[in-house]
């Protein structure tokens, strides 16, 4: 064999070890996931219940409305507070193979929980600099008002379907906003590594970049996982203003990740300078690397900010935009295959009431 088809058969080996280290955390999330769909219960009688309470779902009422009745029927089927939690918190966020390829970070936390730490000490005042411009200087709303002057939507209030659920649905929400969170982290490590510097300065560069980026995406989804909603009359459209942004964040940093990948491990030789990353092998292990500090990272960010400031942030954002537009609350359902949009009351009558909505069954 000469030294040129040695070199090529050796080259194809290495790109195909990389492939498989990237795919590792795929291999392990299908057990995983498999195992959750059995955790949250498969039984005859739980998949009973799941569809009892997709019904009420489906006909757009907020699970509090029939809380009673979901609990009588859960009981005639001898099913606890906790899988009843389970069934309604899968139904409303429901986990995919993207959430399951962040569970080894609870394995190997140990090993990247130390860079964890260091970049989300500085991550804490600069979400709170992000909150103070972006909420309490008004410039979200502002950023608000100048999509419905584009757009000439109408903004009103819809109640949120997960009203009235069980209490893990918190944590299953949590759960739901990380893969954003977690892969903005390796989409940011993926751009920056095409700089021209050292892995070092790679990996301080992305640090910073990313704990801006975090802080500015994650105020803004705290701000709107409210019930206020954008109205698209032109083309008979509802869209939920947390929708609105998982919509804008999601195909850009999902593509963005495929092509990025794809195109270091075919070409990284040619584009990363670093002898250290040059080498597929150990830029695949970088890339898991970041993938899981940015996971600990994400568990942070949700345990100390939405925990602790996200109901702050929405009100406050909900607050400003009863004020400048002043919205109606409606309700959206479905009834024999016929929709309905009834108006309520005004959304700050139904805010000021603690967003408690007492409507005929």
């Amino acid at each position: 064999m000469t030294s040129s088809a040695r070199h090529m058969a050796e080259s194809v080996e290495t790109l195909f070890t990389a492939v498989l280290i990237l795919l590792g955390p795929v291999i392990l999330a299908l057990p995983v996931s498999f195992a959750w769909r059995w955790w949250v219960g498969m039984e005859p009688e739980q998949e009973d219940y799941r569809e009892k309470v997709r019904r009420v779902l489906d006909a757009g009422i907020p699970i509090r409305k029939y809380r009673s009745q979901l609990d009588a029927e859960a009981r005639k089927v001898h099913l606890n507070s906790d899988r009843q939690a389970r069934i309604e918190s899968d139904l409303l966020h429901p986990l995919r193979l993207s959430h399951f390829l962040l569970f080894p970070s609870l394995i190997v936390w140990p090993l990247v929980g130390l860079f964890a730490a260091i970049i989300t000490l500085p991550m804490m005042p600069v979400l709170r600099l992000i909150e103070w411009l972006l909420i309490e200087k008004s410039l979200l709303s502002m950023v608000a008002r100048l999509i419905q002057k584009l757009t000439r939507w109408e903004i009103i209030g819809i109640p949120r379907l997960d009203d009235g659920a069980k209490e893990l649905d918190r944590v299953l929400a949590s759960i739901h906003r990380m893969p954003i969170t977690v892969f903005l982290g390796l989409f940011t490590y993926l751009i920056i590594s095409y700089m021209p510097i050292s892995a070092k300065n790679i990996m301080l560069v992305s640090a910073i970049v990313y704990i801006f980026l975090v802080s500015f995406i994650s105020v803004i989804r705290a701000a709107t996982a409210s019930s206020l909603v954008f109205a698209d009359p032109t083309n008979r459209r509802l869209i939920p203003m947390d929708t609105f942004v998982e919509n804008a964040l999601g195909p850009w940093v999902g593509v963005g990740l495929l092509f990025l990948l794809s195109r270091q491990l075919m070409y990284g030789g040619q584009i990363r300078t670093d002898q250290s990353l040059v080498d597929p092998v150990a830029f695949s292990i970088s890339v898991l690397l970041v993938l899981y500090t940015a996971t600990i990272i994400g568990i942070t960010v949700e345990l100390i900010f939405f925990r602790l400031r996200g109901l702050s942030v929405r009100n406050s954002f909900q607050k400003q935009m009863i004020d400048i537009f002043k919205p109606t609350l409606y309700l959206f359902t479905r009834d024999k295959g016929s929709l309905h949009l009834s108006p309520v009351m005004p959304l700050s009558e139904w805010i000021s009431s603690g967003e408690n909505l007492e409507t005929e069954n």
